[in-house]
């Protein structure tokens, strides 16, 4: 029995400190690029509920999913609709709850004459297509969950990129309706302007709609 118990070495002491120095600098980095990405966020007009809520807002875009519906004139197509002034989806990661939930995000303007971004969504359950627009024309759509995002802006416009069979390729539109495109964009673009700055803000969707183009032929509807 080895009546002196065994200590650290000076190189186990210094392999230790030498650990604990790179946790603190690793750390310290951590925290400073956190602090430069938030001081940024507010040079762009941008508060930290604003970039939370702009965080959930992207789950809600990169959800969507190809939410068949049908009319007599465009036969099956998946649901989506967007122009300028707004945009219409089915997402599957709603504000509230656990049902898909049928989305709208349009701009509009505050008391002071700014505009913001309204978010609705209210289940989709089984909705058909002049079920949704019938929401939406009546205004039932605002009786939804609801959110703000992007307050205090003096002007927004969207637009989305796309596949476009005439140029066989992918470009910009001002306006992008499932129902004449037969597929889902790629990306919806958020353009917006707040005093001098200008922002762009662009949603993925992760849709392979792409596959789904012959869906009339697959499932033809009875007239």
């Amino acid at each position: 029995m080895n009546p002196h118990p065994k200590g650290y070495t000076l190189i186990e002491v210094l392999v230790a400190i030498a650990i604990f120095t790179v946790m603190v600098m690793l750390a310290g980095m951590a925290i400073n690029q956190g602090l430069q990405q938030y001081r940024s966020l507010m040079e762009k007009g941008l508060n930290f509920w604003d970039y939370a809520r702009m965080i959930w807002i992207e789950k809600s875009f990169t959800s969507t999913t190809d939410y068949y519906v049908r009319t007599r004139s465009d036969g099956w197509f998946p649901y989506f609709r967007g122009d300028m002034d707004r945009v219409s989806y089915v997402s599957l990661a709603p504000f509230a709850g656990e049902l898909p939930v049928v989305v709208w995000v349009r701009k509009e303007m505050d008391q002071q004459g700014k505009l913001f971004l309204a978010y609705y969504e209210r289940p989709v359950y089984t909705k058909t297509f002049e079920d949704i627009e019938r929401d939406f024309l009546s205004g039932n759509y605002r009786e939804g969950q609801g959110v703000r995002i992007l307050e205090q802006v003096d002007s927004i416009a969207f637009s989305y990129f796309g596949y476009d069979s005439a140029r066989r390729g992918y470009v910009w539109f001002d306006r992008y309706e499932g129902s004449r495109m037969k597929r889902l964009p790629a990306m919806v673009r958020v353009s917006y302007r707040q005093g001098d700055y200008s922002g762009k803000i662009v949603f993925n969707l992760y849709v392979n709609s792409l596959m789904k183009t012959e869906y009339n032929d697959a499932y033809q509807a009875v007239p």
